[in-house]
C-alpha cells in the first residue's frame, strides 16, 4: 500500500522555520514573499519565523496580527533550529552556518543565483540567473519564474484613470515623486506604495484594488514586478541597480514589460514618453498582459508549498528509519 507524504507527516516533528533578511532599505519583497509562505505553510506544519531586523519584525507584526505563525529572536548560536529550515537572505550569512550544524534539512530562496549557499534544495523563481548554480546531485533545483511566491492573482476589473507606482524602500522610493509628477502631465492619477517606509502605507486590500483598476502599473524590477505580471497588469519596470535590470530587459525581450532601464540613465522625459505609449497602444497594452501572465501564472506559491511539503515529509523519514 502507497502512503502519501501528508498522511506521515503528523506525529512528527513538523515544525518548519523561515529566515528572512530585509531592512528599510532592501529586501522589502524577501519580506512579502515569506509572510505569504509562512502563512500558506501553517495548515501544514508550526511555523517559525526569524526575521533577521527589526523592521523586518515590525513588518511581519503588523502585516498579519493574527497570523498562526510563530516570531522568534535569530538567538542561533545557543538555540536550536527546527529539523526542516527556509532561508530567504539577500547575501551569504553566518546563520547557514549554524543551520547546518543543527542537522537540519535547509531550503534556500533566492533571485538572480545570488547569495548561494550549499543548501539541500535551491528555489530560484527569476527569469534570469546572475550566478550559474552548480549541478551537485545532492541538492535539487527548482528554477525559473514559475516558482516565483507571487500574491494570488487579481482579477482586472473596470479600469479608471489610475496608475499604480510601486517600489521599494530607501532610495528607491525618493523616485517615486518623479514617476508619480509624469503620471500627473499624463492626466491619470498615480497610486504610490513605498516598501516599509511612509506614514500611512498603503493596505494589501488597497494594493489589490489598485492592481484590478489601474491602467498599467510603473514599478521596480524585483518581486512586486513577478505580482503584477502573475495578475495581467501592463507594467513599465524601471531597475535601480544592474541587477535589476537583468529582469527588466529578460522580460522586455520576451515581450512581458516595456522597460524603461536603469534609473540613472533615464533621459528626460524618458518616463513620460512611456507613459503615454500605455495609454495609446491598446495592442501592446494586450500583449504584455498575456505574456505576462503566460510566464508568471501566479502559481509559484503552491509549486513551493509543495516542494516544502515534500522535503517536510522526507525529515520524518530521516527521523523514523535507520538503515542496518
Amino acid at each position: 500500500m502507497s502512503v502519501s507524504p501528508e498522511s506521515e507527516i503528523s506525529g512528527t516533528d513538523s515544525r518548519i522555520g523561515i529566515v528572512v533578511d530585509a531592512g528599510p532599505s532592501l529586501g522589502y519583497g524577501h519580506a512579502v514573499r515569506c509572510l505569504r509562505l509562512a502563512s500558506a505553510l501553517t495548515e501544514d506544519a508550526a511555523v517559525m519565523v526569524y526575521p533577521l531586523s527589526e523592521s523586518c519584525r515590525d513588518f511581519f507584526l503588523n502585516a498579519s496580527p493574527a497570523a498562526k505563525f510563530e516570531i522568534c529572536e535569530p538567538d542561533w548560536e545557543t538555540k536550536g533550529f527546527p529539523r526542516l529550515v527556509i532561508t530567504d537572505l539577500r547575501e551569504t550569512h553566518r546563520i547557514i552556518q549554524a543551520i547546518h550544524r543543527n542537522g537540519s534539512r535547509h531550503i534556500s530562496i533566492h533571485d538572480l543565483g545570488l547569495a548561494q549557499c550549499g543548501s539541500d534544495v535551491v528555489i530560484d523563481g527569476s527569469i534570469t540567473t546572475l550566478f550559474p548554480y552548480k549541478q551537485d546531485k545532492d541538492r535539487s533545483l527548482f528554477l525559473g519564474p514559475q516558482y516565483m511566491v507571487t500574491r494570488e492573482p487579481v482579477a482586472r476589473g473596470e479600469l479608471t484613470d489610475t496608475v499604480l507606482v510601486t517600489f521599494g524602500g530607501g532610495s528607491t522610493s525618493n523616485f517615486a515623486m518623479k514617476a508619480s509628477e509624469e503620471v500627473w502631465n499624463c492626466g491619470l492619477t498615480p497610486i504610490t506604495t513605498r516598501g516599509f517606509i511612509g506614514s500611512s502605507p498603503i493596505t494589501d486590500d488597497e494594493f489589490a484594488r489598485a492592481m484590478a483598476t489601474c491602467r498599467f502599473a510603473i514599478s521596480g524590477s524585483g518581486v512586486t514586478l513577478y505580482d503584477l505580471l502573475a495578475s495581467g497588469v501592463p507594467t513599465v519596470a524601471v531597475a535601480f541597480d544592474r541587477i535589476q535590470l537583468r529582469t527588466a530587459h529578460a522580460f522586455h525581450e520576451r515581450g512581458a514589460v516595456v522597460s524603461a532601464g536603469l534609473v540613472e540613465r533615464l533621459e528626460p522625459g524618458a518616463l513620460l514618453r512611456c507613459s503615454m505609449e500605455m495609454l495609446e497602444n491598446q495592442a501592446m497594452i494586450q500583449r504584455l498582459s498575456q505574456v505576462g501572465q503566460m510566464l508568471v501564472d501566479g502559481k509559484g506559491l503552491s509549486r513551493v508549498v509543495e516542494i516544502v511539503r515534500r522535503q517536510l515529509w522526507l525529515t520524518s523519514q530521516e527521523k523514523t528509519y535507520s538503515v542496518y
